[in-house]
């Protein structure tokens, strides 16, 4: 279920970017990888939970950072 969230088929551009200021971790991703995995519907803050695993995920004292990079730039 969406609830309003942008799709995975709906991500600008061709590669998927993640960073965690908080770890300094990062990853990318090929679009058309993630649609394969994942599916086109599939809401991007879940997509967010699936690829960053990340103990701090369920620590909500000092919450997990990570965000879509080319989407944190485009707000």
């Amino acid at each position: 279920m969406r609830n309003g969230s942008l799709a995975l088929a709906d991500y600008p551009g061709d590669v998927v970017y993640i960073t965690c200021e908080r770890c300094g971790r990062s990853g990318r991703y090929r679009l058309d990888g993630l649609i394969e995995r994942f599916g086109a519907d599939i809401a991007l803050p879940d997509l967010l939970m699936a690829l960053a695993t990340c103990e701090r995920r369920s620590d909500f004292s000092r919450p997990c950072g990570a965000r879509f990079t080319d989407l944190a730039a485009r707000a």
